[in-house]
């Protein structure tokens, strides 16, 4: 038995496939088929099955697997570490992130992980919405991101590193923009309310906050500030129910107040990764520092 057959059973468990693990691993077909053949016969137990034009784990072969993942992360940590200590670290980050912290929080983190640990990682940073990113993080496109929290994800770890403001939002010539706090009661008599999608995660949080107090969306449209503070600058009469983010700066004629009934820390942000897969040193350093980084906002 040797490395390279762990790496090819590996790949071929995952993929089920043997053309496609055989392109993915740059080897012949044949050169799969007979590698995995000496391991089960120097094993002396069926490792995968037949199962029509693909194949799948026999039981014996799940066992298996979950040892040789464990195996062979432990080992690629090892490798990582020892070429960190020959100061030669691998040299990048894939960050997925919600828009609303790429403007402050997150640029602020990644300097400060510079400080300590020096210019040599990249940091590869990409937006999206919380959903998407959830799938990407699960299919291995980053290796942290930056998102809302998701339920029935036993597999990955949310740590919540930060919470947003839920505030109104509206045009400075909008009757309610003179009163000195606003209610939600105070909403039940507004002609236009916008906000986010209910269908996602903070649209869901929004959405049941809005339904216990009696007010009703009129316009559940937005993914974004941007999107909805646009939507508000060009209705005077509308509501605007939003975070508050760096994305309504722009709006110069818009305005935001404090609901009474909400909690500044109504929305935590959480920093999300893969719970059991293996990491870099400069991965496993950056969650680390991430659970410690104290971010002053304003």
């Amino acid at each position: 038995m040797n490395l390279s057959q762990l790496y090819y059973f590996r790949k071929l468990a995952e993929l089920q496939h043997y053309t496609q693990a055989a392109q993915e691993l740059y080897i012949t077909q044949p050169a799969l088929s007979n590698s995995i053949s000496h391991l089960e016969k120097e094993l002396g137990i069926p490792l995968f099955e037949r199962d029509g034009r693909t194949v799948k784990l026999t039981r014996y072969g799940k066992e298996f697997y979950e040892y040789t993942v464990e195996s062979l992360n432990a080992l690629e940590k090892g490798v990582a570490l020892a070429r960190e200590h020959a100061g030669s670290p691998l040299g990048s980050i894939d960050i997925g992130t919600i828009y609303t912290i790429q403007g402050d929080y997150l640029p602020e983190l990644i300097k400060a992980y510079r400080n300590q640990y020096g210019q040599s990682i990249e940091f590869n940073v990409y937006q999206g919405l919380t959903t998407p990113l959830i799938e990407d993080l699960e299919n291995d496109r980053y290796e942290v991101v930056f998102t809302a929290y998701v339920p029935n994800k036993p597999h990955l770890t949310f740590t919540p590193v930060l919470s947003q403001k839920l505030v109104a939002i509206m045009h400075k010539s909008n009757k309610l923009a003179w009163s000195n706090s606003l209610s939600l009661e105070d909403l039940q008599e507004a002609e236009s309310i916008v906000t986010y999608p209910p269908d996602t995660p903070i649209g869901s949080e929004v959405s049941k906050l809005l339904k216990t107090h009696g007010v009703t969306a009129t316009d559940a449209c937005c993914n974004d500030e941007i999107t909805l503070g646009s939507m508000v600058d060009s209705k005077p009469e509308a509501i605007g129910i939003t975070l508050k983010t760096i994305g309504l700066a722009p709006f110069r004629n818009l305005i935001s107040k404090q609901i009474t009934e909400v909690e500044d820390d109504f929305h935590p942000v959480y920093m999300v990764y893969k719970t059991g897969a293996y990491k870099t040193r400069a991965v496993e350093n950056f969650i680390d520092f991430v659970r410690s980084f104290k971010w002053k906002t304003g």
